[in-house]
C-alpha cells in the first residue's frame, strides 16, 4: 500500500480483517486533488440537498393577493372565494357538522405551503364551533358543498392577527387556502333530549325530532369506532321513544318503525363489541313490536349473533330468511359460508369427543353417531352457561343417563374443570356438576 493510499470501491470483507494476515487501512475526511467528490456508483443527489424539497407543494399564485382578490366573489369581509370545481348538491354543510378537508396553506408570494395535508399524507377532520381550526379557515368551509373545491384569499383577522407567530409567521399576514370539502356529517345533538320538559318528552311529535339528532350523534360515534359511545345514545333514543305517547294510527306505525331501525343498530353495536347474547337480545325487541321475518338487516345481525354463540342451526336459518328477502346481497352469502365452515369444523371436534369418550378412537368399524355428537353439544353449552354463572355452585344432570353419556360428561367435566360426584337420594343415584375451588399458588405464600 503507498503512502498516498487509495479509495475502497467495494465493501471491506470482515473475513480479510480476522485472517491470518490482517489488513491496513486509514480513513481520510479530505477529498483528492482531482477536483472530483467521492460518491457511491448509485449516488445522484448532493449532500447539501434538501431531502424534503420533492414533497413540498408549490404555490399556484405568485402575483399579489390583491390581484387574486380582484378575480373572486367575497364570502364575509376578510374572505374571498372563488369555485375550481363545483360540489354535489344544493344544500351547504350544516352548522354542527363534522368535515374532513384536504388543504394547502399559502403567504403572500412565499414558494411554498406553510401547512398542507397533503404534504402530511392525511386529511384534516374537524368539527364546527370546537375552536379546533382557524376561525379563517372554519368559516371557508361553511361557504362549501360536498366535494367541491375552492381557493380563499383570507385576511389576517380571522388567521393569526395583527401580530402574527414569530419568527414563521409575520404580522398581518394574509393568506390563500386551496381546499377540497371532502365529506362531511352531522353529529346531531346528543343533549336534546336531555333537556326536554316533561310535557316536551310525552309528545311523540316533539320526541322524533331528538330522537333523530342523537341517531346521528350515535352514527358519528359508530362512524369512529366509539362503539360504546353509540350505544349509549341508541338506548337513550329508545328510552324516549318508548315512553313518548302517539295521537293516532299513523304515529304509532312511525314511531314503530324508528324503533326497529334503533334495536337493529344496537344489534350492530352489539356484535361489533363482541357481545351476541345483548345482540340477540334487540332482536327479540323488534320480535315484539314488529315482524322479523320481512327485515333482512335484522335477520343477518340475528344471525351473525347467533353464529357466535354456537348455536348453528338457529344461525343458518335466520341468514337463510335474509338471503331470501335479498338473493343477491353477498355479505348474507359470506357469512353463510362462513356458518357452514364453523359448524363443520364443531361437528368434528364434537365427533372427536365422542370417540374419545367411547372409545372409539382405533375402532374404525363403529362410528359416531348424530344422537351422540348432539348430546355432545347440549352438555358442552350447558355446562358453559354454568361456568359462566358466576352465582351457580352445582348442577344436577338429569336421570337415566347411560354409561356413554356418563363418559362424555366426564370428558367435558375435565375440560371445564368441573368436579363429577355421585349422590344417593332416596335409594335413587343422581350425578352432580361441582365448581372446584380455585388453585392456590404456593409460591405467593
Amino acid at each position: 500500500m503507498n503512502s498516498e493510499g487509495f479509495v475502497l470501491e467495494e465493501a471491506l470483507n470482515i473475513r480479510d480483517l480476522l485472517g491470518e494476515n490482517g489488513a491496513q487501512f486509514q480513513i481520510s475526511t479530505k477529498y483528492n486533488d482531482h477536483g472530483e467528490e467521492f460518491f457511491m456508483p448509485d449516488d445522484y443527489g448532493s449532500a447539501d440537498e434538501d431531502e424534503n424539497d420533492h414533497r413540498k407543494i408549490m404555490n399556484p399564485w405568485d402575483r399579489s393577493f390583491d390581484e387574486l382578490r380582484a378575480q373572486m366573489f367575497m364570502v364575509s369581509e376578510y374572505i374571498y372565494k372563488r369555485i375550481t370545481k363545483q360540489g354535489v348538491g344544493e344544500e351547504l354543510v350544516p352548522e354542527r357538522a363534522r368535515v374532513t378537508v384536504d388543504y394547502n396553506l399559502y403567504f403572500e408570494k412565499e414558494p411554498y405551503a406553510f401547512d398542507s395535508t397533503s404534504m402530511r399524507g392525511e386529511f384534516k377532520t374537524f368539527t364546527f364551533g370546537k375552536g379546533e381550526v382557524l376561525e379563517g379557515l372554519e368559516e371557508s368551509v361553511k361557504s362549501m358543498k360536498p366535494g367541491e373545491e375552492a381557493q380563499f384569499v383570507i385576511g389576517y383577522q380571522v388567521l393569526f392577527g395583527e401580530l402574527g407567530c414569530k419568527p414563521r409567521i409575520k404580522p398581518k399576514e394574509d393568506a390563500l387556502l386551496i381546499i377540497k370539502l371532502v365529506e362531511f356529517t352531522d353529529p346531531g345533538d346528543s343533549e336534546g333530549l336531555d333537556n326536554l320538559t316533561a310535557q316536551e318528552a310525552s309528545s311523540y311529535a316533539v320526541v322524533k325530532q331528538k330522537v333523530a339528532d342523537t341517531r346521528n350523534h350515535a352514527k358519528d360515534f359508530f362512524k369512529r369506532n366509539l362503539v360504546s359511545n353509540a350505544i349509549n345514545d341508541y338506548h337513550k333514543a329508545v328510552n324516549f321513544l318508548e315512553r313518548c305517547t302517539v295521537k293516532d294510527e299513523a304515529e304509532q306505525k312511525e314511531q314503530i318503525e324508528t324503533l326497529i331501525q334503533l334495536y337493529t343498530s344496537l344489534a350492530v353495536c352489539y356484535n361489533k363489541k363482541d357481545n351476541p347474547r345483548r345482540a340477540c337480545s334487540m332482536i327479540n325487541e323488534i320480535r315484539r313490536i314488529g315482524n322479523l321475518d320481512t327485515l333482512s338487516r335484522a335477520l343477518f345481525h340475528e344471525g351473525r349473533a347467533l353464529m357466535n354463540l354456537g348455536d348453528y342451526q338457529r344461525a343458518k336459518t335466520s341468514l337463510l330468511k335474509a338471503q331470501k328477502l335479498e338473493p343477491t346481497n353477498r355479505d348474507i352469502a359470506k357469512e353463510l359460508k362462513v356458518l357452514n365452515e364453523r359448524w363443520e369444523k364443531h361437528r368434528n371436534d364434537e365427533k372427536a369427543i365422542c370417540a374419545k369418550a367411547f372409545g372409539l378412537k382405533e375402532r374404525k368399524d363403529e362410528r359416531v353417531t348424530d344422537e351422540q355428537v348432539k348430546f355432545t353439544d347440549i352438555m358442552k353449552r350447558t355446562m358453559e352457561g354454568f361456568v359462566s354463572d358466576e352465582k351457580s355452585k352445582q348442577l344436577t344432570l338429569p336421570e337415566g343417563l347411560t354409561a356413554k353419556e356418563m363418559n362424555i360428561v366426564q370428558g367435558l367435566a375435565d375440560d371445564f374443570a368441573l368436579k363429577l360426584s355421585l349422590y344417593k337420594d332416596n335409594s335413587k343415584d343422581f350425578y352432580r356438576l361441582e365448581k372446584l375451588p380455585p388453585k392456590v399458588n404456593n409460591s405467593d405464600k
